[in-house]
């Protein structure tokens, strides 16, 4: 099991629940006001310490020298209470080959750490073995921004062939799989924010989320991974209710945002790469904007909903073999079941699930979109009409754009004024947005106000993710 490190700059956190170690930075503070504390903040530790005084080069704020850095680390080794270990820079120790000794203490032990804030450099491995060289140190930590979500499968790999306990882990937006996943590979330990204190690096989860949300301490080597795969996953809330469904079920699986940048390549790449990962038993996904329709493309298999709309917003994989579901459709199907004339607004994916489920039911469908070629396309492919000034009597409109989403480029946008402004929404239609964050989105909020009913998108959402748990808990 790894351990969880609370990091904080220069103070002890009230609470530190399920905490194993905490991690007092003091780069920020004066050197005079670092000794004169020391003995105070360790005493008043209720868990064991880390003392660790990161460099500006390694994504720190100490620019002093290094007598004053030793000479702080001395203090904290001199107090009544001193700290489980020190944190000790790789890169100090090649220019100070004596630092150890001098940093010398029968109840501290080292970690020799590194950090690369812009990037994994070239001689990773090169720098792993060297690092387990070094005598004296009882943990190795390596740390490297993350350029995609496909570098943490290599600090997996420096997990597995590491020769003695060892932190490995991905910092920036794309590392956060490094941090939920570090138990699955026996890293030691991951560092994690406090809530309501400001984070010591960029991509940290809180050890609130690491034990709540990714169930951080029941992850182990045969826990099964699962994810969200979009380019906007920051917000979804799909790791709370399938991390919470896979708890009830009792099964042992994980679930964990995906972030891919939009295009086939870059999906393509990174879904086999986590397929073929030793170890990583990725097993399924939902598949968000703007992969929907690539995500059909790449797998082995389609059910009839997915070649109906052409794309998918589940997967699974199992024996080797890719399966693409979409439950969308299922979901949507079962919400417009009296629907007769349906506006469809958006071009993707869920736009695509959306006319599929409408003309499932019986209800005609005419689809309005940014781009006219777009709509057009849509109107052959499915055999239905494309939205015009002259729309006669709708009963059923449903966004499928992130316009209105919390997070997205246009969080205060109503999709049916922009994509269909001749659109008059009147009291007796039937508004869906498949937005859910904000639950009341710009859509949402003008049809209330005018009487319609409306299902707002975490009734869809928890629709469709009921189903694809059923696909993945047979």
């Amino acid at each position: 099991m790894s351990l969880l490190i609370a990091s904080v700059h220069g103070q002890v956190p009230e609470r530190l629940d399920g905490v194993d170690l905490l991690e007092i930075r003091i780069d920020a503070m004066e050197i005079s006001d670092a000794i004169e504390q020391l003995p105070t903040l360790l005493a008043s530790s209720p868990i064991p310490t880390i003392i660790t005084c990161r460099s500006i080069a390694e994504g720190g704020m100490f620019e002093g020298d290094e007598e004053d850095r030793v000479a702080m680390y001395r203090a904290a080794l001199d107090c009544e209470n001193p700290p489980r270990y020190i944190d000790v820079e790789h890169e100090v120790l090649t220019r100070h080959p004596l630092l150890l000794d001098a940093l010398a203490s029968e109840h501290t032990d080292i970690i020799l750490s590194w950090h690369a804030t812009e990037g994994r450099p070239t001689d990773l491995l090169q720098r792993a073995a060297t690092m387990q060289d070094v005598n004296g140190v009882a943990i190795v930590k390596m740390v490297w921004r993350a350029r995609s979500i496909r570098d943490n499968l290599e600090a997996f790999q420096l997990l597995q062939s590491r020769q003695q306990p060892m932190i490995a882990m991905c910092m920036g937006e794309h590392g956060l799989m490094s941090r939920i996943l570090a138990p699955k590979f026996g890293g030691f330990a991951v560092y994690a924010s406090v809530p309501g204190c400001e984070q010591t690096a960029a991509g940290q989860a809180s050890t609130k989320e690491l034990r709540s949300l990714y169930r951080f301490n029941e992850i182990n080597n045969n826990t099964r991974v699962y994810g969200v795969i979009g380019n906007n996953v920051e917000h979804s809330a799909s790791p709370a209710f399938h991390n919470a469904a896979f708890e009830v079920a009792g099964k042992n699986a994980v679930y964990i945002p995906l972030a891919i940048p939009e295009g086939w390549e870059h999906l393509k790449a990174t879904v086999l790469e986590l397929c073929n990962a030793p170890s990583l038993d990725f097993s399924g996904a939902s598949v968000t904007i703007p992969h929907k329709n690539n995500m059909l493309k790449l797998v082995d298999e389609a059910d009839a909903n997915c070649k109906n709309a052409g794309a998918t917003n589940t997967v699974a994989f199992n024996d080797g073999t890719s399966s693409g579901y979409n439950t969308d459709i299922v979901a949507l199907a079962s919400l417009i079941s009296g629907a007769k004339r349906v506006v469809v607004l958006g071009g993707g994916g869920v736009a695509r699930a959306a006319i599929v489920a409408a003309q499932s039911v019986g209800a005609s469908v005419c689809v309005a979109t940014r781009n006219t070629e777009q709509a057009e396309s849509l109107a052959t492919t499915f055999s239905c009409s494309v939205a015009t000034d002259n729309l006669g009597e709708i009963d059923t409109v449903i966004n499928c754009t992130p316009v209105g989403m919390k997070g997205g480029n246009s969080e205060e946008g109503n999709p049916a004024q922009t994509l269909l402004p001749s659109l008059e929404i009147v009291p007796s239609m039937t508004v869906i947005d498949t937005v859910y964050k904000p639950t009341e989105t710009p859509l949402i909020k003008q049809a209330n106000e005018i009487g319609c009913t409306t299902i707002t998108g975490d009734v869809m959402f928890r629709l469709q993710a009921v189903e694809q748990q059923k696909i993945w808990n047979p």
